[in-house]
């Protein structure tokens, strides 16, 4: 019963949140605009910034954040190197910076818990709780391995990934992605 009415909220949340129209860049002579990708292209790298929704098996973890996603190019020599400080999201002049990956994963932690006392009149039998316990090892990893790696890049080489931040980013009706000293403005269109 419980589990029902949880699945029939998420679906109206679901539904209305698919009424809210998508965040799209603003034109900018700083950066170019290709099918609601951000393209900033300087003479080391190349960085492609895109709002979107994680799409792993994971995503009732994920919808608790607001995802960005990012593929940097290292079109240099030289190794670059990408710090965790080198990317915040503002709204309103309020900043807010990437929520690190222990805390992504303990929200998945928490969320098999709670599984595991989800009815609390149906047993939970062995076999129930090792498939939601290789369930959960599985979206951990597939977290791990989605999350944006901070750190050099190889000259030619790229990295990609979803940076996860604060949920409230996405209700706002538009915000600016900081990257390496560049701003990004997105706004509901």
């Amino acid at each position: 019963m419980r589990r029902s009415i949880w699945l029939l909220a998420v679906a109206v949340l679901g539904l209305g949140g698919c009424l809210l129209k998508p965040f799209t860049p603003v034109p900018s002579p700083d950066y170019t605009v290709e099918e609601r990708w951000a393209v900033l292209d300087t003479d080391s790298l190349t960085l492609f910034v895109r709002p979107q929704a994680y799409s792993g098996d994971a995503r009732s973890v994920a919808s608790n954040f607001f995802t960005v996603y990012l593929q940097v190019k290292n079109k240099s020599p030289q190794p670059l190197s990408l710090g965790r400080g080198d990317f915040s999201v503002t709204v309103n002049q309020q900043q807010f910076d990437h929520i690190p990956l222990s805390i992504v994963l303990g929200s998945l932690q928490s969320g098999y818990y709670l599984d595991q006392y989800d009815d609390p009149f149906e047993p939970v039998t062995p076999e129930l709780q090792d498939q939601a316990l290789e369930r959960a090892r599985t979206q951990y990893f597939e977290l791990v391995n989605s999350y944006f790696s901070f750190g050099d890049i190889l000259p030619g080489g790229m990295k990609q990934g979803y940076l996860f931040y604060d949920h409230r980013i996405g209700s706002a009706q538009g915000f600016e992605f900081n990257a390496l000293g560049a701003s990004i403005r997105y706004l509901r269109r």
